[in-house]
């Protein structure tokens, strides 16, 4: 569900703007990002990853937990986030268009399946698969593709273990985080 508590309609994010969601677990924080483009499924680390959705097929999802450390948005602060274009990433050679974790330095391109583009994490970020109904020009997660971390992150972190039952909630990082960091 939108911020507001109603569907999640494609045509409502915009391009480029990471959102915040929280899936498979109540706790454990996803990106959702509209890359702009046509996102093609592909292999990634042995993986079948899958392509955007939407009516542009340029919407993916990621989990928002770096396979490094486990480093992840918190209510307080996130140090993992999207740089849209034009934005340069100082940690990723000023490149743009990629999800960068500011805890370590590693960092993912969202429209190659989460592949690693930077050390030190040394696996991809899951995939979150979607579904678009397009009638209704709604969407939906429905399953995780890829290694995930969701073991080390329990393991490292008191928080709820709890599966989603039901809709989620989908908002900006920014109203998800209060500071999202800038590396």
């Amino acid at each position: 569900m939108d911020e507001n508590g109603g569907p999640l309609a494609a045509a409502r994010l915009s391009p480029h703007l990471a959102y915040c969601f929280l899936y498979p677990y109540v706790s454990t924080p996803c990106l959702l990002i509209d890359l702009g483009e046509p996102v093609e499924r592909r292999e990634v680390a042995g993986d079948t990853r899958p392509g955007g959705v939407g009516p542009d097929r340029s919407i993916v999802a990621y989990t928002a937990i770096c396979p490094h450390e486990w480093s992840h948005p918190e209510p307080e602060f996130s140090p993992v986030g999207y740089v849209g274009p034009g934005e340069h990433a100082v940690l990723a050679g000023n490149r743009d268009r990629l999800i960068v974790c500011c805890s370590h330095g590693s960092v993912f391109d969202p429209a190659a399946g989460g592949r690693v583009e930077q050390s030190p994490a040394r696996s991809p970020l899951a995939s979150i698969r979607l579904d678009w109904d397009a009638a209704a020009d709604e969407l939906a997660a429905t399953g995780v593709s890829g290694p995930t971390s969701f073991e080390q992150f329990f393991a490292s972190f008191a928080r709820e273990r709890r599966p989603v039952s039901g809709p989620v909630r989908v908002v900006p990082l920014q109203a998800f985080s209060k500071v999202v960091g800038r590396c």
